[in-house]
């Protein structure tokens, strides 16, 4: 199984799903419930960086492992 650094965000989360025991007939609709949960927290991150400094930095969906960090 390869690393989560190595992996894009898009297939961290079908990762996630698969992993997860999700019957096929409803993997979308769990590949877009966690692709809400990760906008929702990076929303709630950006916020927080908003809050903390001005220029509110917030962590780029670089790679699965951030994705995997937020969800």
């Amino acid at each position: 199984m390869s690393n989560a650094l190595g992996i894009g965000p898009n297939v961290m989360i079908n990762r996630l799903v698969d992993q997860s025991g999700t019957p096929q007939d409803a993997s979308l609709g769990k590949v877009a419930e966690l692709r809400g949960e990760l906008l929702q927290a990076l929303d709630e991150r950006r916020a927080e960086a908003e809050r903390v400094t001005p220029e509110g930095e917030v962590p780029a969906l670089s790679s699965g492992a951030v994705v995997d960090r937020l969800i």
